[in-house]
């Protein structure tokens, strides 16, 4: 493996040229190769060599993936502007609640009639009482159109239907009339919520959007003795209005003005709006740690026993030896199973059912989902306790509610350590998925959390693979690879069998040779940190003809990148970029072939450094009878700045290139 940049030993010396209109013009390459190389090409026809040029030169005209169409910048006439956005919250005396929304956006193009146009009121029929104050479309000239009765209709939201349980939950759909480029629309509606449907007032709000909003309003209303410690990050003190008011009958009021608040784009992989834009929460629940052990206590007692509980249980643990087989065959058993039902928590039933109803109707939110296992654990005699997963940058201790928690889990004290299962994901440990969040159990009536951290170090996490193939006569191909990765690339809960083993293993292969087949393969490692094997390679079939020549071509997405997603579409950028984490990937391939072959050509080279955030390269070297391609893409930064961004992605789909990808070989 190569630590430093290399310098590159030969490379097309300029890029693409301007063939048939499809490529810009003044690109006219030159493929150079090595002096090593370069005596092989000598017997070359020329009409094999043109065949090479235009294949390998139309491969890399131009980006791999075409420009999408990019965000607007913050100078463009936004598409849409919220004129006016007010929401007011009352908590009543009795508990009951009474929500109030008024919007007024503007719409300057067509794109966003179809986000606008059918605005949407989600309720519960059952607590709820829906009253719309005002719905009208307010055209350039003035005129309202105001919304006609048969052009409203209520719908079961997509999440919730079909689930006999949810069946009470609504959304009443207003279908806007008179929209064109210039209307506004305006809509106003109050929700009342009957005592006790809900067991607390709160919200977690953006108060930016992707659109910019000119003014913007919060309330919240509170009844005598009732107090809440509102959150508000992401603006400056001096940047927007707050007041309190305390009245004569107890009553108290908080408000919240806002103005002038840009648009900020729906980017790829943009930071998290609770940490990029700005955000208000607040929550009547009380103290977080109190609000916790509620919601533990809650699914404890939903974990009943039944019949039908003991029955599968014992079915499915039959054969398992330990407490730890027998967890690991109910949660499978579940995953395969059961009808996991996910929509906003805001609209969830306080409580969760009995798990022994949830089983006979085979279906169930996150935390009825996970009494269902916590209940099936315990009917095979298994000493478990239910737990929540919070994400880091979304739990707020002054403002608890529903909507921060990320899952219901059971945790479970085996004899090498805790094991934390999710119902439907699998055991729970330090991977892609889950990195950045704490796990919060309820240990002797106090709660404790343990953090399970974000990957913020590109050292923790790489993935290696290095190894060589060699072409027979008949264009097949056979060698033998060395895979190790560690840290986010370990997923070790995929990795338990030998089953999972391989599938990952075929995961790296065919993200560096797309045809290859994966035979016998050797574990040298297999931590929770790391996994490294020895895996043998074959094609199936002969390598494709592109006219005479054999092609080899490598795989357009790297191993890292299959699981480490960069943002390279867009060639325009305005916002951060978060990715899983930074990581470091190599690929050495050393690539041989009959010795009376030709080569026609073979894989650019490039190499290309972003400052503070990353590099990109890849060598190619003649050897004796073939080739050795030497490749390294790291990125060290988990958080990256639109410069960066924009800077990595030039190299990046350079490498995901034809030019940068294809060896071809003439008989």
């Amino acid at each position: 493996m190569h630590d430093a940049e290399p310098t590159p030993g030969w490379r097309a010396g300029r890029r693409a040229a301007e063939i048939e209109g499809l490529c810009p013009p003044g690109h006219l390459a030159a493929l150079r190769p090595p002096n090593s190389l370069r005596r092989r090409l000598r017997g070359l026809r020329p009409l094999g060599l043109t065949t090479a040029l235009v294949f390998l030169l139309t491969g890399c005209a131009a980006p791999v993936h075409a420009d999408p169409p990019r965000p607007r910048a913050a100078s463009d006439t936004p598409d849409a502007v919220f004129e006016l956005w007010e929401q007011h919250w009352t908590l009543n005396p009795d508990g009951s609640q009474v929500y109030h929304e008024k919007q007024h956006v503007r719409l300057n193009a067509d794109r966003v009639f179809g986000t606008f146009g059918d605005a949407r009121i989600t309720f519960n029929a059952a607590t709820d009482e829906v009253e719309v104050l005002q719905a009208r479309t307010r055209l350039p000239d003035g005129r309202y159109v105001e919304l006609a009765p048969y052009s409203t209709v209520e719908v079961a939201p997509d999440a919730a239907a079909g689930w006999p349980a949810f069946s009470s939950l609504r959304q009443r759909v207003m279908v806007m009339g008179g929209i064109e480029a210039g209307c506004v629309l305006e809509t106003e509606y109050r929700i009342r919520t009957r005592a006790g449907a809900r067991a607390a007032l709160a919200a977690d709000l953006r108060i930016d959007h992707e659109y910019p909003v000119r003014a913007r309003t919060i309330t919240v209303t509170l009844p005598p003795g009732c107090e809440i410690a509102p959150v508000l990050t992401g603006l400056p003190d001096d940047a927007y209005l707050y007041s309190f008011e305390q009245r004569s009958d107890g009553t108290s009021r908080h408000r919240w003005d806002f103005a002038a608040l840009d648009g900020r784009p729906a980017e790829s992989q943009a930071l998290p709006w609770q940490e990029a834009g700005v955000r208000l929460a607040f929550s009547t629940a009380g103290a977080a740690d109190a609000w916790l052990g509620e919601r533990l206590a809650a699914v404890d007692a939903a974990a009943g026993e039944s019949a039908l509980l003991s029955k599968l249980a014992d079915e499915w643990t039959a054969g398992a030896s330990t407490d730890g087989d027998r967890l690991r065959a109910l949660q499978s058993r579940l995953a395969d199973t059961f009808n996991f039902v996910h929509f906003d928590p805001d609209w969830q039933p306080p409580l969760p059912r009995p798990a022994a109803d949830v089983i006979q109707h085979n279906y169930g939110l996150p935390a009825e989902a996970a009494a269902v296992l916590l209940a099936l654990a315990r009917a095979a005699g298994i000493a478990v306790q239910p737990g929540l997963l919070v994400a880091d940058h979304v739990w707020l201790d002054d403002a608890p509610q529903p909507g921060m928690i990320a899952a219901y889990v059971v945790v479970h004290e085996g004899a090498n350590g805790r094991e934390v299962w999710h119902p439907q994901h699998g055991r729970i440990r330090r991977d892609r998925r889950w990195a950045g969040h704490t796990l919060i159990v309820s240990e002797e009536a106090r709660i404790t959390r343990t953090t399970l951290p974000a990957w913020l170090d590109p050292g923790e996490s790489r993935c290696a693979v290095t190894g060589s193939i060699s072409i027979a006569e008949d264009g097949k191909y056979a060698g033998q690879l060395h895979i190790r990765t560690c840290g986010l690339f370990v997923a070790p809960g995929e990795l338990e069998t030998r089953e999972g083993q391989k599938r990952r293993i075929e995961h790296v292969v065919r993200h560096v040779l797309p045809e290859a087949n994966v035979g016998d393969f050797t574990l040298r490692s297999l931590t929770p940190e790391v996994f490294e094997v020895a895996v043998e390679i074959k094609s199936g079939e002969p390598l494709k003809k592109l006219h005479d020549c054999y092609q080899l071509v490598l795989a357009e997405t790297f191993p890292a990148l299959a699981d480490v997603p960069l943002p390279t579409a867009h060639s325009q950028r305005l916002t951060a970029a978060r990715l899983v984490g930074p990581f470091d990937e190599s690929v050495e391939l050393s690539v041989s072939w009959p010795q009376s072959w030709k080569v026609d050509a073979v894989p650019g080279e490039l190499s290309q450094a972003s400052e503070g955030c990353g590099l990109v390269w890849q060598r190619v070297t003649a050897t004796e009878q073939g080739m050795r391609l030497a490749r390294r893409t790291q990125v060290t930064r988990r958080d990256l700045p639109p410069e960066a961004v924009l800077a990595l992605r030039s190299p990046v789909n350079e490498l995901r290139s034809a030019h940068a990808r294809t060896l071809l070989l003439r008989p």
